[in-house]
């Protein structure tokens, strides 16, 4: 418009002969071309329609399809279609506010994905439809039959009859659109007359050639079982008592409230509006979306089209929330794994069947299923049906607790101490629900603490934290006993660097027995002196050892790394193996070589050995660990026996140790400094290496990140050294996880219940362990049901704080919603939240 170019050309293209004009007659410029190109691309990229169920690119508007040669010559802005108002609101912003209105969704849903209470949102089902063709691998013509032949079996319901007679009867007329809606009538109409209906389809031609090709062989296949093709829709006084049933296949969730009906639909919804008020016999029926309503709004065109039932594919749209007639769901093809994702509910299908009808009417209007399936039918509906949730977060003094122009609401805040292994944190910095903040940068909303060798105190722990976790098995960095009174849970990382120190302790072997360490010092002085080449031969004699195989190991302490170390040696270096350790796992008993001698005590273990690996934990106080290995156990070993620490320094006496090296040939090699020892000939201290391999330190970070992440999003425990260990099922969809960390004490499970019931909330599953003095509580707690609730939105607020403070709790958390919400603690008698 506007721009003087050069004329395209005619050159006989295929899109100018699919179009039906050339040149002279289609006389757009070159620039207003290109600039129309650009611009259809790019809204069909960024519309729902580039993702419906197939992968066919349809804008409106933008290249008229017509076959008259004297087509007027359009400018641009006669070309695009002016956007809709609705009060002053582009139909865009009021689908968006419409959006707003339907609550946060639930916690599963991840981030990018907008679909509350299992309804989806427009670009959420282009999405899902779009990873239906590409990640489950399902082609378009598979899904247009698998949904096509649930709105024929659907509208079979609706008609119920059962008679051969009866159903030659009975008329269907079906209104097929131009796109992938379309696409599922003209299926479904194929599979009515199959079943013996007498079906009728308006057809009028589809938007792009390809769909025309596409949809043209659907047409066919309707047409060679009997089904009627009509181009227009049939007079009001041949529709008026003619039809049992008339089902609107024009538009689904492409449909864009933008741009408003196109003709000749529009003249079509107009004479369905004319049927239904005229005709209170004829049934209409919408696919997916009825026609003309926004996909996340409904009808914010206001055009008054309400159909008598709705058959919402793969998952109800938004827009039938508020739909109050009979709804069926149907298209079952939808794995768990995606209806996790993107946050959906999928009916319990019955049988074979591929609908199911979710309506509060279902068994009143005689579905199939008898009283089971109604049943079913209806617990669907009900859960459908669940009420937003309201979660308090922020109150007076703490709703400014932190740093809060660092901190970013919606996202756990997860704060690390040392240096973390990047690719062990990828589970967590790949996730838009994550704030992962380094070493050095401050964390003082920090939900959870991730760490390795730094000696944390209580200053470090915020009272928004929720959790801590060791990259590594041992946790003597940290308070444990102070975090167990403050109610959190202290995690660690058993085995992820088992085969890093099991490979260190056979390198220890190989050091104490052939002495190679002091070999390779000499080497080096003898080469300072200019003689290294001459006394290489002569010299081996001084560095004589032993070989491995046929020795006895002992291994004290059978956990993950012992049982590692037991059974290696055992089957690669060929060695006699002699265990120790009261508490030996089954797990771990499974590991160890089928010959290997289990001792009474550490004394009897060490007695024939030629080396002994220590692997147990380091534990202070009465019956603890600290010097285990003391006079009585080094009296007992072999003088030139090898003992091997990568455990912790503080499991052996010095003295005895000492004592032990002074009279014989023996050996103590460790990563962990002994101010007694260090520089003993027979002692060799090396860094505290244990751990210290690239993919140890990755392991051990993915390890502590994985269970962090499992507690904060579903409240289950895993390798807590104070909690007690909690595998939870997945929560239900319609309902709320609510946990509770308590001091163990009589009656308060007892409060907990007494207050839900007060509150009209209904406690669908609670499990309840205790560790020590920690009592841990999960609740699942459902939200279809509310005897007390006034509106459609269950408030927990009441019901948290009255938990929180009650005696002995420690904090109270509702997993929903926003990461991060949702947290309470009993701060002395402070409510914190």
């Amino acid at each position: 418009d506007g721009i003087s170019t050069k004329p395209i050309q005619s050159r006989g293209s295929p899109l100018e002969e699919s179009l039906g004009t050339g040149s002279q007659d289609f006389n757009l410029n070159h620039s207003i071309m290109v600039s129309f190109t650009r611009l259809a691309v790019l809204v069909a990229l960024s519309s729902s329609s580039f993702h419906q169920h197939r992968p066919t690119i349809g804008v409106t508007g933008f290249i008229p399809q017509t076959s008259n040669s004297n087509m007027p010559h359009l400018t641009a802005r006669q070309m695009v279609a002016q956007p809709i108002e609705i009060n002053g609101k582009t139909a865009k912003e009021v689908s968006e506010e419409k959006k707003q209105d339907t609550g946060d969704g639930f916690h599963t849903i991840p981030a990018g994905i907008s679909s509350p209470t299992g309804y989806l949102a427009s670009h959420d089902a282009a999405k899902l439809d779009s990873e239906l063709m590409s990640t489950t691998g399902f082609s378009r013509e598979q899904l247009m039959e698998m949904t096509g032949s649930a709105v024929a079996e659907a509208v079979y319901t609706i008609l119920d009859v059962s008679s051969p007679i009866i159903i030659g009867r009975k008329k269907i007329l079906l209104v097929a659109g131009p796109g992938n809606n379309g696409g599922d009538g003209l299926v479904a109409a194929r599979h009515l007359a199959l079943i013996g209906f007498d079906v009728s389809v308006v057809y009028p031609a589809a938007d792009t050639p390809t769909e025309m090709a596409y949809s043209a062989k659907l047409a066919q296949q309707a047409g060679d079982v009997g089904v009627k093709l009509l181009d227009e829709f049939p007079s009001q006084s041949a529709t008026d008592g003619d039809y049992s049933v008339i089902v609107d296949a024009m538009f689904g969730f492409s449909f864009s409230s933008e741009r408003g009906m196109s003709s000749p639909y529009d003249a079509i919804l107009s004479d369905l509006i004319s049927t239904q008020n005229g005709d209170q016999d004829t049934k209409i029926v919408s696919v997916d979306v009825p026609s003309s309503w926004d996909v996340d709004g409904g009808d914010i065109l206001g055009t008054g089209f309400v159909p008598d039932a709705l058959i919402s594919l793969t998952a109800p749209k938004l827009c039938a929330k508020d739909f109050s007639g009979r709804h069926f769901v149907g298209g079952r093809f939808l794995s768990p794994t995606l209806s996790k994702k993107y946050g959906v509910r999928m009916p319990p299908y019955q049988g074979v069947s591929q609908v199911m009808e979710v309506s509060e009417t279902a068994s009143a209007n005689g579905s199939a299923g008898g009283a089971a399936g109604d049943s079913l039918e209806m617990d669907y509906a009900r859960r459908l049906a669940a009420k937003n949730v309201e979660v308090e977060h922020g109150r007076g003094q703490w709703e400014y607790y932190g740093d809060l122009e660092t901190f970013t609401p919606g996202k756990y805040q997860v704060k690390c101490f040392n240096k973390i292994s990047l690719k062990g944190l990828e589970g967590l910095t790949g996730d838009e629900k994550y704030d992962v903040r380094p070493d050095g940068i401050e964390g003082a909303n920090a939900h959870a603490i991730l760490l390795r060798s730094h000696k944390l105190k209580e200053e470090d722990v915020p009272t928004t934290c929720r959790a801590i976790a060791r990259c590594g098995s041992g946790v003597n960095n940290i308070p444990v006993a102070r975090m167990t009174e403050l109610g959190i849970p202290v995690f660690n990382t058993p085995g992820a660097n088992a085969n890093a120190v099991k490979e260190l302790v056979f390198c220890g072997m190989l050091m104490g027995s052939r002495r190679i360490i002091d070999g390779v010092n000499h080497m080096k002085e003898l080469a300072r002196q200019g003689i290294a080449k001459e006394r290489v031969e002569k010299d081996k004699a001084m560095f004589g050892g032993r070989e491995l195989k046929g020795k006895t190991l002992a291994v004290i302490g059978l956990g993950n790394i012992g049982a590692q170390t037991a059974r290696d040696a055992a089957l690669a270096l060929g060695m006699k193996t002699v265990g120790y350790d009261p508490y030996l796992s089954v797990e771990n008993a499974m590991k160890l070589p089928s010959d290997i001698f289990l001792a009474d005590s550490i004394k009897e273990a060490v007695a024939t050995a030629d080396y002994i690996s220590l692997n147990i934990p380091y534990i202070t106080g009465e019956g603890g660990t600290h010097g285990v290995i003391n006079k009585e156990i080094t009296d007992a070993m072999k003088d030139d026996a090898v003992l091997l620490n990568f455990a912790r320094g503080e499991l052996v006496d010095s003295e005895a140790m000492k004592e032990f090296l002074d009279r014989g040939n023996g050996r103590y090699i460790s990563d962990f400094p002994d101010d007694l020892l260090w520089d003993h000939d027979n002692m060799i201290i090396l860094p505290h290496l244990g751990a210290s391999t690239e993919e140890a330190e990755d392991c051990a970070a993915s390890m502590a990140a994985e269970q962090v992440r499992d507690f904060l999003e579903t409240g289950a425990v895993r390798n807590s050294v104070n909690f007690p260990a909690i595998d939870l099922p997945d929560r239900a969809q319609h309902t709320v996880r609510f946990t509770v960390v308590s001091h163990d004490a009589p009656g308060i499970l007892g409060h907990i219940n007494e207050i839900f019931g007060e509150a009209g909330l209904n406690i669908v599953q609670e499990i309840a362990k205790t560790r020590g003095p920690i009592s841990y509580t999960v609740l699942d707690v459902d939200t279809t049901e509310c005897g007390n609730c006034e509106s459609d939105t269950v408030c927990f607020n009441d019901v948290q704080e009255k938990i929180t403070m009650l005696d002995g709790v420690c904090s109270s958390r509702i997993i929903y919603g926003k990461p991060g919400s949702g947290y309470a603690k009993n701060l002395e008698g402070d409510y914190f939240v």
